[in-house]
């Protein structure tokens, strides 16, 4: 069973190609979330990962929750107990320590120690630091980050043991100050250009943590759940939904694994 949550569908990809290789089923967490469901039903002895994209060199809030809440369901009733556990992350630039914070939360809520720790870097997709790049590098990265994908899928299905992250000392420098637990994502800097805008609530259909509702035929962002996973900038249609003003005309990015 390989969890995972996907932003834009990077880690989607990364998960895919794992399961691919080894004959794991996938389960969305995101999806789980907007659901309402936390529960996962496991076999015993396993392999159980964890995929998930790099958010301010941290894990995103909306994963830390699941971890938190999650609940594995066995067949003979007993505590689950995978023969190997493994994490894997996507970045767009650099990564830090979100792997090991992982880690410990996994050992701090579910008693699961992790065995082996992997990284695939990818297209990077948060907006409001970088815009996306050229669609000839945006190929090519997406080449590279499936190569490493395949290799990551080879060693967790040989049940290879280590951290396999290296970390960036910046990345590791600024995950001191973001490797937390109660990270909370400000909706306040979100907004939509009404001229751009159709109505078409695809904004909030796609919204992992059902931050975003339709009034009046726009999207309005409340609450203190948002994971920041911008999903609502880059599926959107139009163009239109915006994280403050810096995003109005950068290029928005969906990776190909999502059909």
């Amino acid at each position: 069973m390989i969890l995972y949550f996907s932003g834009t569908g990077n880690t989607f990809a990364v998960a895919k190609a794992i399961a691919e290789k080894t004959g794991d089923e996938l389960f969305d967490m995101g999806k789980a979330y907007r659901e309402g469901r936390f529960e996962v039903s496991v076999d015993q002895g396993a392999t159980l990962g964890f995929a998930f994209p790099t958010h301010r060199w941290s894990t995103p809030p909306l994963v830390d929750e699941f971890v938190q809440r999650l609940k594995f369901v066995t067949s003979d009733g007993e505590p689950y107990a995978p023969a190997y556990c493994f994490t894997v992350e996507t970045y767009g630039h650099f990564p830090g320590t979100e792997s090991k914070f992982l880690a410990k939360l996994l050992w701090k809520y579910q008693g699961l120690k992790v065995d082996a720790a992997f990284a695939v870097q990818s297209v990077g997709n948060c907006l409001y630091l970088f815009n996306t790049p050229s669609d000839d590098i945006v190929m090519r990265k997406l080449e590279v980050a499936g190569k490493t994908a395949e290799r990551v899928a080879g060693l967790v299905a040989a049940r290879h043991v280590g951290d396999y992250v290296a970390a960036n000392p910046l990345g590791a420098a600024l995950s001191v100050g973001t490797g937390h637990e109660g990270k909370k994502r400000s909706v306040k800097v979100y907004n939509v250009l009404a001229d751009k805008c159709v109505g078409c609530g695809t904004c909030a259909a796609v919204c992992p943590t059902n931050t975003i509702r339709m009034v009046d035929g726009l999207p309005m962002w409340e609450g203190d759940h948002c994971t920041e996973c911008l999903r609502c900038l880059h599926y959107c249609p139009h163009n239109a939904s915006q994280h403050g003003k810096v995003t109005e005309g950068r290029r928005r990015y969906l990776n190909p694994a999502l059909g």
